[in-house]
């Protein structure tokens, strides 16, 4: 790169070193102020598995502490890149309290497609993005983990056909720190850029 700078003369190579300044700025910003932050379950005692069908592939396209949002209270979110139709699977098994599947199109505040789904121990896990029309689960129905409870979308507040993932507390509102006991490598946490298989397998 020095020798290229050298033959760069006058306002091309202030320009060529402000762009490279501001290159590394951005790669230390994304280093420091975006990732998992905090205590994490370890990842072999987590109730969670990836929420898709086991031996399928999906990349992070965003993890915790995002670029685009996922911030503040909703930090600990997950966004999995997929086709829309893909078919969602529960992460882990619970009563569907909630499902919204009205709304198509997407764009800044569109409203968005759901399932909600709340563990024993309280706490909620909700899928988001859904299609039109797409669950396979109804209001008052117990889904164990691995089943298919919907598929995937571009819907809502959307840039891009993903699945959104995230766990709350219901107390506090805000997401929880999750791991996903068949992501074996980063710890149980997805990171962004980075793919992974699902071990989600579907109930006997």
């Amino acid at each position: 790169m020095l020798p290229v700078l050298k033959v760069l003369k006058g306002k091309w190579r202030a320009a060529v070193i402000l762009f490279l300044a501001l290159l590394a700025g951005l790669v230390v910003c994304y280093c420091v102020a975006t990732g998992p932050e905090g205590q994490y379950p370890p990842a072999s005692q987590s109730p969670y598995r990836l929420p898709w069908a086991a031996g399928q592939r999906h990349r992070c396209v965003q993890s915790n502490r995002g670029v685009v949002s996922h911030r503040g209270s909703g930090r600990f979110a997950y966004d999995f890149s997929m086709p829309v139709g893909t078919k969602i699977c529960a992460a882990r098994s619970g009563k569907v309290i909630r499902v919204v599947v009205s709304h198509d199109g997407h764009g800044r505040r569109w409203p968005n497609n759901l399932v909600t789904v709340e563990h024993d121990d309280r706490t909620l896990g909700y899928y988001l993005h859904l299609r039109k029309d797409g669950n396979r689960v109804k209001v008052g129905d117990v889904v164990k983990q691995g089943q298919v409870i919907a598929e995937s979308g571009d819907v809502g507040n959307s840039m891009m056909p993903h699945l959104h993932f995230h766990v709350t507390d219901p107390r506090r509102k805000t997401t929880l720190p999750i791991t996903f006991s068949d992501v074996s490598n980063d710890r149980g946490i997805p990171r962004m850029f980075k793919s992974y298989t699902s071990g989600n397998v579907p109930p006997q």
